[in-house]
């Protein structure tokens, strides 16, 4: 156990398979992956304090070759332009049948900065040209399209359940639906400058983008509540010959406090957090076919 974990008590708990239906995405776990043995139980090991001005990392678990793991920001879909969609999707600042995302992108970073929070994102070293090399990023239409999906709606709800638990509000939930299906009906004019999203953050924060390698091989989503901590990709990917996504959400509550300026109990504040997470299983649902293990990683008062 380390001292990060002994400063945290905590609980660990396996909730299964992602979903037993067939996800849209092609990222599918290897089989006879077990998370009931050496990963679940080694999981401490491979979470470490987050360094305060780190850049903010993707979900992603694909290798960083310049990843310092002794300075591991924390990691949220689509790095810092991800909090752009929820914060759209989440509030009433601005016309939503107007804004862009680079525009909102733009303005997120900007914010991340006046907040002192360091901003990030990545590529990859197989990027087509036009695109980035970001699942979550390249795919934002798609992610808003899935999330919107009669037939997938159920099933996404179910997981953002798991994940939020006795903070779910159905409410909430409806409302950052209805404004996803507002802005899915003018996706392709909301998300027409995706591609220049990447060079603003290199802008307004140098040095802050990534470039990752190889395909993805996730097996695990791995769901942090714990604060300040964060996941070693690449020390878990190598140990275990498997990558995991990882998402700290404890970063987005944290995000909601800063920009609110509010209570846990705020409607804006709640509004903002049920969309990050709403994002991130709908990001889930268009890279995977559901069969990766959804491991959370709680507080033992909560």
């Amino acid at each position: 156990m380390n001292d990060t974990t002994q400063l945290h008590p905590h609980e660990t708990i396996d909730l299964g398979a992602l979903s037993l239906e067939k996800w849209p995405g092609s990222v599918a776990a290897k089989s006879g992956v077990d998370a009931s043995g050496e990963v679940l139980s080694d999981l401490d090991a491979y979470y470490v304090p987050v360094e305060a001005h780190a850049a903010t990392r993707c979900i992603d678990g694909r290798h960083d070759p310049a990843l310092d793991e002794a300075h591991l920001g924390p990691q949220m879909p689509g790095g810092a332009p991800g909090a752009a969609l929820a914060y759209r999707l989440a509030t009433d600042d601005g016309d939503l049948t107007r804004a862009t995302f680079f525009d909102d992108a733009e303005s997120m970073i900007e914010t991340f900065l006046r907040l002192d929070l360091s901003p990030g994102g990545h590529k990859d070293d197989k990027a087509d040209e036009g695109r980035l090399g970001c699942g979550a990023l390249d795919s934002m239409s798609a992610i808003v399209a899935n999330m919107t999906d009669s037939q997938l709606v159920e099933d996404h709800k179910r997981v953002v359940k798991q994940i939020l638990g006795d903070d779910f509000s159905r409410d909430d939930y409806l409302r950052v639906l209805g404004a996803a299906l507002v802005l899915q009906s003018r996706s392709e004019e909301y998300f027409r400058d995706n591609a220049k999203v990447l060079d603003t953050l290199e802008e307004k924060a140098p040095g802050s983008i990534s470039v990752l390698e190889g395909t993805h091989e996730e097996a695990y989503v791995f769901v942090n509540f714990i604060d300040d901590t964060t996941f070693s990709s690449n020390k878990f990917s190598s140990h275990f010959g498997v990558q995991a996504f990882g998402y700290d959400i404890w970063r987005s509550r944290q995000l909601a406090r800063r920009l609110f300026g509010v209570a846990r109990t705020d409607a804006m504040y709640k509004r903002f957090v049920h969309a990050r997470v709403m994002i991130t299983v709908a990001t889930l649902m268009t890279l995977t076919n559901g069969s990766q293990r959804l491991i959370v990683r709680i507080p033992e008062a909560m």
